[in-house]
């Protein structure tokens, strides 16, 4: 049996005719770039993650987009301190590169491994003007505590930017993750909870003024068509063909999540006498998985076991194997001892965990994954 890691053309193969139907409502409207279709998702979106709260969403480009807009909307510029995790997708920190902030890089918790709130205070300097904490594989940070720890050091103007490009879905004592903090900028890549077919993103805030700022940024810094408000704006708009597939998408996610939610509880089940270690979830957090991460004993172990799965026909991916600080740019960077996230890296693997996976591929992958375990044990005998 062959199993991707992630199906991508069985998952949206399933809602085809959708797609198909909606790309040709976009040709035949003739109309590309902010337009029905975009605004639609916005006001979707918004009321997705708080109902009929107050709350924005400004479509653009990408996920990497959502973050720089954020900054940029945030009066974050360069010389700036912005403190984050080095264990996350590199777009994070390019983000805050881009801008010509400097990314000051915090550990993560050794069971959640999302960001040791613990570890910012002795991070933050007079120079920190934002947090980008990162909600990963679907686990989230608990903004609420983060966002305590600056009111008693009484640094509240510090900007939390949420990473939310791995948590459509999650949420904190029954709040949506990237509508806690200041801003919540979400990727659409094709293998995220709410998938396009392409490179889409997007930013919530509560603020209607932040929103406004937003939506002029993100079109070359102009409010109307020639007439330019802010000039260190950049061409970053979410198109018409992608918003209409992603307001189908946003249809499914719930759906969605509950499936890969039902995976994940059959491996932690069918794993749990076996000698690796799943990813805790942080108190409060109803966690929309986006990835199945386990962690092994040492890295030789995790290696000899992609090396075992990819033998028997199964696809697994490392999120991430270098950590970001460990990135040969930022060699040359001086950068304090980040322990837990270098053990951590060296130890993941990701499984097959995408709503296209049957119950017998599933099985597969466990049944491989305990043979595996087995043949180790009578190795060392």
């Amino acid at each position: 049996m062959k199993i991707q890691f992630f199906n991508l053309q069985k998952i949206n193969l399933e809602i085809e005719d959708e797609i198909n139907r909606a790309v040709q409502t976009v040709i035949h409207r003739g109309e590309f770039i902010l337009g029905q279709a975009v605004k639609k998702f916005e006001e979707e979106l918004a009321c997705y993650l708080v109902g009929y709260d107050q709350g924005y969403v400004t479509g653009c480009n990408s996920g990497t987009d959502a973050l720089i807009l954020s900054l940029l909307a945030a009066g974050i510029s360069a010389g700036d301190e912005v403190i984050t995790v080095s264990h996350t997708a590199i777009p994070t920190v390019t983000a805050i590169c881009a801008i010509g902030a400097k990314p000051v890089f915090v550990d993560i918790d050794p069971e959640t491994w999302v960001m040791d709130i613990s570890k910012v205070a002795y991070s933050i300097t007079t120079q920190t003007k934002a947090i980008v904490p990162v909600h990963l594989y679907g686990n989230m940070v608990n903004i609420y505590e983060l966002k305590s720890l600056l009111r008693d050091i009484k640094r509240e103007e510090i900007i939390i930017v949420e990473d939310v490009a791995q948590a459509h879905g999650s949420r904190l004592n029954g709040i949506h993750a990237g509508t806690i903090g200041d801003y919540g900028a979400f990727s659409f890549y094709p293998t995220k909870n709410i998938g396009a077919l392409g490179d889409s993103g997007a930013v919530f805030c509560r603020s209607e003024d932040n929103a406004s700022r937003l939506k002029i940024l993100r079109n070359y810094g102009q409010k109307d068509r020639y007439h330019l408000q802010l000039n260190h704006g950049i061409n970053s708009r979410l198109d018409e063909i992608q918003a209409e597939i992603l307001n189908i998408k946003l249809t499914y996610l719930d759906k969605w999540n509950e499936r890969k939610s039902r995976i994940m509880d059959i491996y932690r089940t069918e794993f749990a006498d076996l000698p690796l270690f799943f990813q805790k979830r942080c108190v409060g957090c109803k966690a929309a998985w986006h990835l199945c991460v386990i962690a092994l004993q040492d890295r030789l172990t995790r290696d000899k076991l992609v090396e075992y799965l990819r033998s028997n026909g199964i696809g697994t991916l490392i999120h991430y194997p270098v950590p970001v600080h460990k990135q040969t740019t930022f060699s040359s960077n001086p950068v304090k001892q980040l322990s837990v996230t270098e053990d951590v890296a060296d130890r993941i693997l990701s499984l097959p965990m995408n709503p296209a996976l049957t119950y017998k591929e599933q099985e597969y992958v466990i049944k491989t994954v305990c043979l595996f375990f087995t043949s180790l044990k009578i190795n060392k005998l």
